[in-house]
């Protein structure tokens, strides 16, 4: 029995964030017994909440929660040392990338709690999160839909089943669509200005705004973005920046972002209503989402009409389902006429490709097909290892066992540990030919993009392709092969290839993509010959042409808000 007096003790300090005074409390009164379970855990979380916390806190940490597990007779106080095990591992995968036994564990305690107590969505939630770690897509959809079935109320988790489905084949269009139809519910209703009331004529230019959380340091989103807006013309519009992330991420390609904003506004500290608010203050026009499902805490901000028109770009390529989001971009590649029923918004089709890589300011050098010194084909991936669904895994299973001494490079763009994806490709007996490069070895971009050369065919993903990592690979000279989809999401490879000119890289199914790498695997002057092909034209293609990508999209936007400028029209 814990006294009363030492539980205020604790709780005061608690308050104050005195973290390491309370498991120094604890271990000094509980030195020669054992803890009671509430105070095991009330030590775990303080563990994790150490300022410069080190792995060997972690550790501590896990053997905290897993003590209290053990120990505790009490179903709630089990059910949240546990969640509080996996949070711990979930947010620490950095440190335990070398280490997979603690997300093994986990599984199996999640696994034994889950069957004693039934349906907990607390729990269950948590379940979700360790089979994402563990690269298990089954079970990851498998726990969201119970989440959905037993009606939750979290937007988080509304968003993630939506998001999730991008990585397998069980959901057609159709599906997103008539799911997207409910979406709307499980977020509240910000209030706005009536957009009648407000005088945006007054306006010398067309004000657009564009809301991100992403506006950080070399983020992939900033890289399509920069050289685009660079180009914007500023006798006509206006450009407002709405980050959602602080300004003490910005560096590199973020900082050339920011420059090419008129106004930006650093609202990382507002909550999405006061977000609402300023947008309308500052009269924006034409209001773009980059954000998509992929920040479920922010994305509700469209849930309300802040101005004119507002529209989807970018970082998700599907519906998001908001009645007050009216247009997404695409082009005609990604979504075919006869589908454009299928989203809940407007198509605003590009003439080209639905965006457009600035590419990179250090140097461009040409390199030669790998497999001239290696003496064998070395294939490449450095998608995140949740886009190698199963599917995938055999398609790739498949060539490297067809091709003798062949190798496949892979790089995740985050943290997961290797050993799990590993465990999948074992299965086909394959395991030897993978070879691994840690994201945390690479944190320098060029270092990054240098990697490429090792490469000297590029496996896209599929259904849910690669965008960022295509676009770096071909900016390198290297050939990417890509496979047709069903939907926006899965068409974006196609769509890369078909502006980029390289057709013959594009496959039509799965047995079509192992006959094509086959094929090149054979034909390896084939191979140098696309390779020196992209080198010297890639760059003359629409998928890096800032500028007329840039000239399109105002066209584009002046030809859905069609206000009378005091200036002649583009």
């Amino acid at each position: 029995m814990v006294e009363k007096s030492f539980q205020v003790k604790l709780k005061g300090l608690f308050l104050k964030k005195k973290y390491k005074e309370i498991v120094s409390n604890i271990e000094k009164s509980f030195k020669s017994k054992s803890k009671p379970p509430g105070l095991s855990n009330l030590s775990g979380v303080c563990k994790v909440l150490i300022k410069n916390r080190t792995k060997t806190d972690i550790m501590s940490a896990l053997k905290d929660f897993e003590d209290c597990y053990y120990n505790s007779n009490l179903i709630p106080q089990k059910t949240e040392a546990l969640c509080n095990y996996i949070t711990a591992c979930v947010n620490n995968s950095k440190i335990f990338l070398e280490i997979s036994n603690y997300f093994e564990k986990a599984k199996l305690l999640f696994e034994e709690h889950k069957n004693k107590i039934g349906y907990n969505e607390k729990l269950y939630t948590h379940g979700v999160d360790i089979y994402k770690q563990l690269l298990e897509h089954k079970n990851v959809d498998k726990y969201l839909s119970e989440l959905i079935k037993n009606k939750t109320n979290s937007k988080i988790i509304a968003c993630s089943y939506s998001f999730m489905k991008n990585y397998n084949y069980n959901w057609i269009q159709n599906d997103y669509y008539e799911y997207s139809k409910k979406f709307v519910n499980y977020f509240p209703s910000l209030i706005s200005k009536n957009i009648q009331e407000i005088e945006f004529k007054k306006n010398k230019k067309i004000k657009v705004g564009f809301v991100a959380k992403d506006f950080i340091v070399n983020h992939s989103i900033t890289y399509f973005l920069k050289d685009t807006l660079k180009y914007f013309d500023k006798d006509k519009f206006e450009l407002y920046s709405f980050s959602l992330s602080s300004d003490s991420f910005l560096n590199g390609s973020s900082l050339e972002l920011k420059s090419n904003f008129d106004k930006w506004f650093d609202l990382s500290d507002s909550n999405n209503q006061e977000i609402v608010n300023k947008i309308q203050e500052e009269q924006i026009e034409i209001l773009i989402d980059i954000m998509g499902l992929t920040h479920a805490d922010r994305i509700e901000i469209f849930n309300a009409r802040c101005s004119p028109v507002q529209i989807s770009w970018l970082a998700f390529l599907n519906t998001v389902g908001f009645s007050n989001i009216d247009y997404i971009i695409a082009d005609k590649y990604l979504i075919k006429n006869d589908e454009e029923n299928l989203y809940s918004e407007k198509i605003l089709k590009l003439p080209n490709v639905w965006s457009c890589h600035s590419g990179f300011k250090f140097p461009r050098k040409y390199s030669e097909s790998p497999f001239k010194k290696n003496k064998s084909i070395t294939f490449g991936s450095f998608n995140n290892y949740l886009k190698i669904s199963d599917d995938v895994v055999k398609v790739w299973s498949k060539i490297l066992s067809s091709i003798k001494n062949s190798k496949l490079l892979l790089k995740s763009s985050l943290n997961h540990n290797e050993k799990f994806i590993l465990k999948k490709f074992s299965k086909y007996g394959v395991q030897d030919s993978l070879e691994f490069y840690n994201r945390n070895n690479f944190l320098k971009l060029e270092d990054h993009i240098k990697l490429y050369k090792k490469i000297d065919l590029a496996l896209d993903t599929f259904p849910y392709n690669g965008v960022t990592t295509t676009f770096e690979a071909l900016w390198s000279g290297v050939p990417v092969l890509v496979m047709k989809g069903h939907n926006m999401n899965s068409r974006a490879g196609e769509s890369i290839l078909i502006n980029g000119n390289i057709k013959n890289l594009i496959a039509s199914n799965q047995d079509d993509y192992i006959k094509k790498a086959i094929y090149f695997s054979n034909n390896l002057e084939k191979l140098v010959e696309e390779r020196k092909q992209i080198f010297e034209n890639i760059l003359n293609t629409p998928l890096f042409n800032s500028e007329k990508f840039s000239l399109d999209l105002q066209n584009n936007l002046l030809k859905i808000y069609n206000r009378k400028l005091p200036t002649k029209s583009l």
